[in-house]
C-alpha cells in the first residue's frame, strides 16, 4: 500500500514539474504573423483571412461556430462558404458535389492549381477556372503569397 502510494505521488511530482518547467514558453509566439495562434479576433478562410458574413460584415472568431450552425453549414468548412445573396452556402465542384470541409477544399484546390481559399470558381468543361472578374484580385494576392507548388516542391504563384 505504501509503494503504491509512493508511486502515485512521484507521478503527481513529475507531471506537475513537466507541465511547471516548459523551456519553451517564451519562444511560444515567436516568428508567427500577427493573428496566428488563435490571436485574431475575426474568423478565418483557409488563407488566413478575416471573413465577412453575407451581408458584409465582419464575423467575430468567438461567433463563427454559431453563424455556421445558424445557417446550417458544417463547422469544418470554417470560413470558406460562398454567398448566395444573404444566404452562406457550401462551394460545390464541377460534378456539383459538395465540399464539405477546409481539408476537401484545400485537396480540391491544391489537385487543379487553384490559388488557396478559392471557393468561388466556375467550371467549363468539367475544369474549374478563375472567374475573370476575380482574376487580378487573385494574380495580386498570389504576387504576394504564392500557394502552389511547383514540380520541385517550392511555392509559386497559381495565376
Amino acid at each position: 500500500m505504501k509503494t503504491k502510494a509512493m508511486l502515485i505521488l512521484s507521478i503527481l511530482l513529475l507531471s506537475f514539474t513537466l507541465t511547471a518547467c516548459d523551456p519553451f514558453k517564451g519562444l511560444r509566439g515567436y516568428g508567427q504573423k500577427a493573428g496566428a495562434n488563435g490571436k485574431s479576433k475575426r474568423f478565418k478562410n483557409a488563407r488566413g483571412e478575416a471573413r465577412f458574413d453575407c451581408q458584409k460584415g465582419f464575423i467575430h472568431a468567438h461567433e463563427g461556430n454559431s453563424y455556421l450552425e445558424k445557417h446550417g453549414l458544417p463547422l469544418e468548412i470554417g470560413g470558406n462558404f460562398i454567398c448566395d445573396g444573404d444566404t452562406p452556402k457550401l462551394p460545390k465542384d464541377c460534378q456539383g458535389r459538395e465540399i464539405r470541409s477546409e481539408a476537401e477544399l484545400n485537396a480540391f484546390t491544391t489537385k487543379h492549381q487553384l490559388p488557396l481559399a478559392l471557393n468561388d470558381f466556375i467550371c467549363k468543361n468539367g475544369v474549374p477556372t478563375i472567374p475573370v472578374k476575380d482574376l487580378e484580385y487573385w494574380k495580386r494576392h498570389e504576387s504576394i503569397m504564392p500557394t502552389c507548388k511547383d514540380s520541385h516542391g517550392r511555392k509559386r504563384p497559381c495565376v
